[in-house]
């Protein structure tokens, strides 16, 4: 009787009163806070910084800060992909510092141009389901444990090195499988060298190497924070900043994880070949408003040489196309990307398209104004369980996959839905987050499939397209710029057509504690 609106009530309400007592939750793939980068909820640690990046601590570069394609910054001193950090502002004795200024910058000349930096992060998280996969009546009690160690020598003001390694395990009652993502005892997980160049006004950077990459639209490109181990790529990026547009290409592969020591490949069998293009809108007034807004091109072509997907199997190639335009108007936070797919499966045609938009207004002025407002998304669907004819549906490659829920629930293949949002900021170092989304399928002759693009067996034989509604709720305490304390609850209630298929109802929430230095 797991679907009964009583006992789905008593898990709401035991749900919040384990918020309350904590004090934590959150989401994770990209903070949500950044209200230029308007994901859903706050994702990863720390109440992020958007409007004012503090001077140094990201690589000089004449574009806009929070659009430079470097990832989103989490907190006043980091970013989500620390490669992305630059700490050479210590080297004035007017430069605030804390316990862990010794280890960001450690001169190695005596003109300060040559200096290391050390850094280390240490993700501890405990996990609940009580019907995980929807399907299983065993509870899920996990551990995840994540710990980063990296080292950035910079040579000069051209040259850099940069390395990192990392550790992690899962350990628990009904746990996840460990596969490679979720289990790694060690990996190398960036190594790259990198050159900047001033050019015509404007800098340079190439990136040869293994490294996490962030630049993009988050519906199709991202490092994936909630696993334990991110998606890392081999290979070469090419950059070119100017104070009023810029563009990145790459050519990658991804990273072949393994579970051992230092077992992991530089090849998995996919590709990924293309660009990402911004250029500043305007950062003038609009209507007596402060206003930014920026419009983002962007081409990517991806091949896999051994894809499956529901009855569908063989090599594929897409190549994505679309734009993004985003920014801010006033008090208004918007995000707007569309997104056509070509290309093949197999010897059948490709024809897929997808569309998000993102938007939020501040009920008031100040930092800790709180905001409202909805996330609408379609991802189109059909074709995996036919023998002939064009593949309609969408292949959103590395996005970002706690885009509609904390637990790979739902993801952007055959769904839309509209999910209304609600955030604040408490106290200066407490943020809370509301979500209610509501999920159809647009093509019933498909299935709902996961976050992991995996479908739920059996509903592409039941009628209807009622997938679910999935509530969340979420709060990041930021103890300190070094020690977070994050948490989230997910409520999943099983909509018609997963229903009709045997799945059910399912509560999740999780506590995580960082630690980064």
């Amino acid at each position: 009787m797991h679907h009964l609106y009583p006992r789905r009530a008593r898990y709401v309400i035991g749900g919040a009163l384990w918020l309350a007592a904590s004090g934590t939750a959150s989401a994770q793939d990209a903070p949500a806070t950044v209200t230029t980068q308007n994901a859903p909820l706050p994702i990863d640690a720390l109440p992020a910084e958007t409007k004012a990046v503090p001077s140094g601590t990201t690589p000089a570069s004449p574009y806009p800060s929070e659009a430079a394609g470097r990832g989103p910054k989490i907190g006043p001193l980091f970013y989500l992909i620390r490669h992305a950090e630059d700490w050479r502002f210590l080297a004035s004795p007017k430069a605030k510092r804390d316990r862990f200024s010794a280890l960001k910058y450690i001169p190695l000349s005596e003109d300060g141009d040559t200096f290391l930096t050390l850094s280390g992060d240490q993700r501890s998280r405990f996990n609940f389901s009580s019907r995980p996969g929807l399907n299983d009546a065993t509870d899920r009690h996990e551990f995840m444990l994540r710990t980063a160690v990296g080292a950035d020598l910079h040579i000069g003001p051209a040259l850099r090195l940069y390395g990192q390694i990392q550790s992690a395990q899962i350990f628990g009652r009904n746990e996840s499988p460990h596969i490679a993502i979720q289990q790694n005892d060690l990996i190398v997980q960036e190594l790259f060298a990198e050159v900047q160049v001033p050019v015509a006004d404007g800098k340079a950077r190439i990136m040869l190497g293994r490294q996490e990459f962030f630049d993009g639209p988050r519906f199709i490109i991202s490092p994936r924070e909630n696993p334990n181990i991110r998606v890392s790529m081999n290979g070469a990026r090419v950059s070119m900043d100017w104070d009023r547009f810029r563009f990145t290409a790459v050519h990658f592969t991804p990273t072949e994880q393994g579970i051992g020591t230092f077992d992991d490949g530089t090849a998995n069998g996919e590709r990924l070949t293309g660009i990402n293009a911004s250029a500043v809108v305007t950062d003038q007034p609009i209507g007596g408003l402060k206003s930014t807004v920026f419009f983002d091109p962007f081409f990517f072509h991806f091949e896999g040489s051994a894809r499956t997907l529901a009855r569908l199997s063989g090599s594929e190639r897409r190549e994505t196309y679309g734009a993004r335009l985003w920014g801010h108007v006033g008090r208004v936070d918007f995000d707007w990307t569309g997104m056509k797919q070509d290309g093949r499966f197999g010897t059948r045609r490709v024809n897929a398209w997808a569309a998000s938009s993102n938007q939020s207004i501040a009920l008031s002025s100040g930092p800790r104004a709180a905001r409202i407002g909805f996330h609408a998304d379609y991802a189109s669907g059909g074709g995996n369980y036919d023998t002939s004819g064009t593949v309609n549906s969408f292949n959103f490659l590395y996005n970002a996959t706690i885009m509609f829920s904390d637990d790979n629930y739902v993801g952007a293949i055959n769904l839309m839905g509209i999910a209304p949002t609600a955030s604040v900021q408490a106290t200066k170092k407490l943020r809370l987050g509301a979500e209610a989304g509501f999920y159809w399928r647009p093509n019933e002759r498909d299935a709902v499939y996961r976050g992991n693009s995996q479908p739920y067996v059996g509903t592409q034989s039941v009628d209807g397209k009622q997938v679910a509604t999935i509530y969340r709720g979420n709060a990041a305490w930021a103890i300190d710029p070094h020690v977070t304390i994050v948490g989230q609850v997910n409520y999943v209630e099983a909509g018609h057509v997963l229903r009709s298929a045997g799945y059910r109802d399912n509560l999740f929430f999780s506590t995580i504690m960082n630690f980064k230095s």
